[in-house]
């Protein structure tokens, strides 16, 4: 693959990067470093992708274990001051709700739900992305579902 058709690639999925980075990180910075981290890596380790039809579900792959460093980084860090969203305001009140139940999913259970239902991925290209089976992916998809409609059945009661 040459620089100009990885070019294009990168371009093409860098708003669907984003929105994955999005769901692993609350930091404009940390996102933004986990894209480039990303796109560094995938540069330099491009010789090993063997299907280039492959080439998005390799990258987000290789995106989910940058936010995935970075989280343990985080983890190990104190923080200094908490910044506020800022988006509450302004978000619909369903939006918001439905913001805040995927963030309460535990990790593995988001991701998932992201790719597919957000993303758009298919099951086997999700289960491709995060090396798990197809049973795996489905599993995952139906807890969230169960998890999210009881989470948001007791915002409305």
């Amino acid at each position: 693959m040459d620089k100009e058709d990885f070019s294009l690639r990168i371009t093409a999925a860098q708003s669907r990067m984003y929105r994955i980075a999005c769901s692993y990180l609350r930091g404009e910075h940390d996102r933004l470093d986990a894209i480039s981290e990303a796109i560094l890596r995938a540069w330099q380790k491009r010789g090993s992708l063997r299907k280039e039809e492959f080439f998005d579900t390799w990258l987000i792959r290789i995106l989910i274990r940058e936010c995935v460093n970075i989280q343990r980084k985080q983890k190990r860090m104190v923080p200094v001051e908490e910044l506020p969203r800022g988006t509450e305001e302004t978000a619909p009140p369903n939006n918001l709700a439905l913001r805040e139940a995927l963030e309460a999913l535990p990790q593995k259970l988001r991701t998932v739900t992201v790719l597919y239902y957000m993303e758009g991925y298919p099951v086997h290209e999700v289960a491709l992305a995060l090396g798990i089976s197809k049973g795996a992916v489905c599993s995952r998809l139906s807890r969230a579902r169960r998890f999210l409609r009881d989470l948001l059945k007791e915002d409305i009661e």
